[in-house]
Formats: C-alpha cells, sequence, structure tokens
C-alpha cells in the first residue's frame, strides 16, 4: 500500500514511490525510487536514512547555476548524474554562490516582476512551463537519458530531483508512472501531495518577501509558481495527447521505449 511520508527533514518534498499499486496489480518496489527536491539541506540523520534505504545514485535535473546556488550534499559511495531538464538560459539568472534567505526573497521578487511583464497570471505561466517541458527538444531528449538511466539501474535506490521537486520531478514521475501501468488517478494524487509538502517553504519564502514588496498581485504569483495545481500537470498531459498522440506514442517515440525496454522497466521496478 502507498503511504506517501516525508522522510527527509531537509528535502521535505521527497518521498519513496514504493507501494503505489498498477492497473494490472502490481506495487512499485520500496526503496527503488525516491523523487526529491534539492538534496544542499541535508542532516546526517538524512543521510542515515538514505544510506540505509541502499541509495546508490542521484540524477539532478537542475541547471548549472541552480547547481552552482546550491549544491547538492554529497553522500559517499553514490554516483551522482546531471541531467538538466532545462537549458540553462533558462534559469535567467546565473549565481555562482549561495544565497541567503534575505538574497532569496530578493532574487524572487526581482525574478517575479522580470516574469510579470510577460503576463501578471503566475498560474498561467506554470502551465507554459510544464508545456515547456514535454514540447521543447532539449526536455524531451533529457527525460529520454532519464530513462536510459532508469534501465540501468539494476539495483539499490535512485534518487532524482529538481530545486523543490514539484515541476520537472512531477512531470518525469508522470512519465515513469505512466510507462509502469499506474492509474492516471493515482499519479495525479501523488503529484498533488506536493502542495502539502511545499506549502511551509512557499509561507515562509512569502513572509520574507514582504520586506521588498506588499504588492498583493506579486506575491500571489509567488504562490502561485512556488506549488503545484492539478491544472499545471494536466496541460503536460493534454499537450502529450494532442502533439505526441497520446502516452503511449509518447512513450514509445519520444521516450523510445519499445515492448522490450517498458517489461524491463516493469521488471526492474515492479513486484
Amino acid at each position: 500500500m502507498y503511504e506517501p511520508r516525508i522522510i527527509l527533514s531537509g528535502a521535505p518534498n521527497a518521498r519513496d514511490l514504493g507501494g503505489l499499486e498498477t492497473r494490472d496489480g502490481k506495487t512499485l518496489k520500496k526503496n527503488r525510487l525516491i523523487r526529491s527536491g534539492m538534496l544542499a539541506n541535508l542532516s546526517d540523520t538524512d543521510v542515515k536514512y538514505l544510506e540505509d534505504a541502499g541509495l546508490r545514485t542521484v540524477v539532478d535535473f537542475r541547471t548549472l547555476a541552480e547547481r552552482q546556488q546550491k549544491p547538492d550534499r554529497v553522500i559517499e559511495g553514490v554516483d551522482y548524474i546531471i541531467c538538466p531538464m532545462l537549458e540553462d538560459k533558462a534559469e535567467g539568472v546565473t549565481r555562482d554562490k549561495p544565497e541567503t534567505r534575505d538574497e532569496e526573497a530578493q532574487r524572487t521578487v526581482s525574478m517575479v516582476r522580470r516574469l510579470m511583464k510577460n503576463g501578471r497570471d503566475g498560474a498561467a505561466q506554470m502551465s507554459m512551463l510544464y508545456g515547456v517541458l514535454v514540447t521543447l527538444e532539449h526536455s524531451i531528449d533529457h527525460y529520454r537519458q532519464f530513462f536510459d538511466i532508469l534501465l540501468h539501474n539494476e539495483s539499490g535506490a535512485l534518487l532524482y530531483h529538481c530545486t523543490m521537486g514539484k515541476d520537472r520531478v512531477g512531470t518525469a514521475t508522470a512519465l515513469i508512472l505512466s510507462a509502469l501501468g499506474v492509474p492516471e488517478e493515482a499519479m495525479l494524487a501523488d503529484y498533488m501531495i506536493s502542495c502539502e509538502r511545499c506549502a511551509p517553504g512557499t509561507e515562509r519564502l512569502i513572509e520574507d518577501c514582504r520586506k521588498y514588496t506588499d504588492d498583493p498581485q506579486e506575491l500571489q504569483f509567488i504562490r502561485d509558481i512556488d506549488t503545484v495545481k492539478e491544472s499545471y500537470l494536466l496541460t503536460a498531459l493534454g499537450l502529450i495527447n494532442t502533439q505526441h498522440g497520446g502516452m503511449d506514442a509518447f512513450l514509445r517515440e519520444k521516450m523510445q521505449l519499445d515492448d522490450a525496454k517498458l517489461a524491463r522497466l516493469r521488471e526492474l521496478y515492479l513486484e
């Protein structure tokens, strides 16, 4: 049975996908696939948890600027693979050092003001981002590379993450669960867990940002881009249907998963 739980205090949106059920009654194995946000703030207890879970591989979806700003905590004996789902220019501002909470708030307000020049609806811009993730060739190529990594993950836990573990990771999880035969309603339910998990960090960020803006539209924009809504992921799924001929065609043609590879994925991650 799938019982999502916070497994890392330093990465509160992390969760083991083990226990999710497929349409044909199989179950995702535990300690094989862990979705997460960035690992920059892992505690010693978090590291021990991951070691005990058999962590072997970490796949980082972030841009170069994001990795430089908040590098992952390195765990001995773990392989780290870089697989950026967005081009570096998508980050907008290059940063080469960690930032304080105050610096993060200032950067966030500046970023939001820049983004709002393209429209004041944060939810609409997030839906556009999800569309990019399943239509931009760079993103498609890197999700395909991620499936190759999954196919070579013979044993142990693989953790994949972006910054908050909700958008790039949410899309990747939707693709993985679809390939494994998990129903869409279960996929969406797992996706929406990120709303609750990210909420405390979002509210902290908004309070920090109030030092630099009292504009309710700017604050709402921050909230919209710092959370998840079912409509965001449904935008990606809708584009997969309309532009790629459906999920099965997308997995086979864009992710290059033929019958043998799909069977291998299910052998590796289902029981």
